[in-house]
């Protein structure tokens, strides 16, 4: 009987130190996730920092060398030219299932005219409908 009991016992102390060794991996996997997220952090403003370090050099370089260039102009310049090299790079990529919507204010508007015009000119089967949609 003693003896079930001190097994027992053991076996209570093992589930024990077993809980308190999971929770322990698992204090420090949250603490190493928290500091690669740190440092993740860090890389990221670090590589925002050089390239603002690097459009006002390239700003700066360009209005030195045309006259009567504002940094607007430049500015406006490089993030066509951006956007020229993001288009670029996903029409390139065959894999690519990107939709490009228009994304001005009354954009919104327009999409739904676009889709109702699209729908109403897909009716050729029903003339009733569509006529009854003109008047």
């Amino acid at each position: 009987r003693q003896a079930a009991v001190d097994e027992g016992e053991a076996i209570k102390i093992r589930s024990i130190k077993e809980a308190e060794a999971e929770a322990a991996r698992t204090e420090i996997q949250a603490k190493a996730d928290a500091e690669a997220k740190f440092m993740q952090g860090q890389g990221i403003a670090r590589q925002r920092q050089a390239i603002v370090s690097g459009l006002r050099d390239s700003v700066n370089c360009f209005k030195a060398d045309v006259a009567g260039v504002d940094s607007k102009q430049v500015m406006d310049l490089l993030l066509v030219t951006q956007y020229f090299d993001m288009m670029k790079d996903i029409g390139g990529n065959s894999r690519s299932n990107a939709v490009f919507m228009n994304h001005s204010p009354g954009a919104l508007q327009d999409l739904t005219q676009a889709i109702q015009g699209g729908f109403m000119s897909s009716l050729p089967a029903a003339p009733s409908f569509a006529q009854a949609q003109r008047h």
